[in-house]
């Protein structure tokens, strides 16, 4: 088949997008290889287009696409994500991953919530606030957890993100707006383990392995997982995670679950958190995992799973093909 791997530019970025994406172009650059050379392995012809305003129109002029592979969540930040994958859809070309809805419903964090609670699933207590006077809501329980409403890679969320009081949340909320340009979330602190699962599939998804992150505060790392702390790797990953049979299997369905209440499709990873009775409760939905060889998260569980970075690339392909089929 003929795959069109679609990526961000990554070369020659100005210092902002550095700044609140360490990793980005770095993790971009490495994925994009590692793809593209999965692919070829499996005898696909391969042509990579780099994401812009002309993407539509770059890649009509590719000859005969069969499968897009998008590894970009978005031209110019990830609040694109959404409207990137609507403009690839319009091709009707085969889509590695989900679709558009799926997307918007995943990047908005509160949106999430919403279908989760209605779906039965637990997720922490939260308000979004659109401007930093807006009231607190009387039932908060400090400290909470505040970030973007909708960026991903734990883009806002660093030391400042831990909050006690509402004089300081006020004033956090506040300073985000003002760097984010958006609206800000915070959400109940959960004290407990923290941990992530890879979903894999369509209609009928696999869980693949559990892996916990591990905070040792002692060994100066953070009490939670924070973007300086991705990129700087200072959190211990443990995978699979040790779990009695009981926790473990209540992940699983809850990911299983969560997964098909978002409507995705070919793979997404799901971040939870234990609260203080040791009940687990989703953080957020990833909609489009990175990709990154040896590094990121979905290929390092899927390779305990079973699923080598190659093997795991192919099926993804699969996966588009056969959603296409049967959509």
């Amino acid at each position: 088949m003929h795959v069109v791997v679609i990526y961000s530019k990554y070369e020659n970025l100005d210092e902002d997008g550095h700044h609140v994406n360490p990793h980005g172009a770095e993790q971009m650059r490495e994925t994009v290889l590692g793809v593209t050379e999965a692919l070829e392995k499996a005898g696909h012809t391969v042509t990579r287009v780099e994401a812009s305003v002309s993407l539509l129109e770059d890649i009509r002029a590719v000859d005969n696409p069969d499968v897009i592979f998008n590894l970009s969540a978005g031209i110019t930040n990830k609040r694109h994500q959404a409207n990137f994958v609507g403009m690839l859809e319009m091709l009707n070309i085969p889509l590695v991953g989900s679709g558009l809805s799926t997307h918007i419903m995943g990047l908005h964090k509160e949106v999430t919530k919403i279908i989760l609670r209605e779906a039965g699933i637990p997720t922490a207590r939260s308000q979004v606030f659109q401007d930093s006077g807006e009231p607190i809501r009387d039932d908060f329980v400090f400290p909470v957890i505040v970030k973007p409403e909708h960026e991903g890679s734990s883009v806002g969320v660093d030391e400042s993100s831990y909050v006690e009081d509402k004089e300081t949340l006020r004033r956090v909320v506040h300073d985000k707006m003002q760097t984010y340009k958006g609206a800000i979330l915070a959400e109940e602190y959960l004290p407990g383990r923290e941990f992530t699962i890879g979903v894999l599939g369509n209609q009928e998804p696999e869980v693949l392995p559990i892996k916990e992150y591990v905070f040792d505060e002692k060994a100066g790392s953070t009490r939670f997982l924070t973007v300086q702390a991705k990129a700087n790797d200072t959190v211990t990953q443990v995978c699979p995670a040790e779990l009695d049979d009981a926790l473990q299997s209540e992940l699983q369905d809850l990911a299983r679950r969560a997964f098909l209440a978002l409507r995705c499709r070919g793979f997404a990873r799901i971040d939870f958190r234990l609260d203080a009775n040791g009940r687990p409760h989703v953080l957020e939905l990833n909609t489009l995992p990175g990709l990154q060889p040896n590094y990121s998260d979905f290929p390092n569980v899927a390779q305990v799973g079973g699923y080598d970075y190659d093997r795991l690339i192919r099926h993804l392909v699969e996966l588009a093909v056969q959603e296409r089929r049967y959509a």
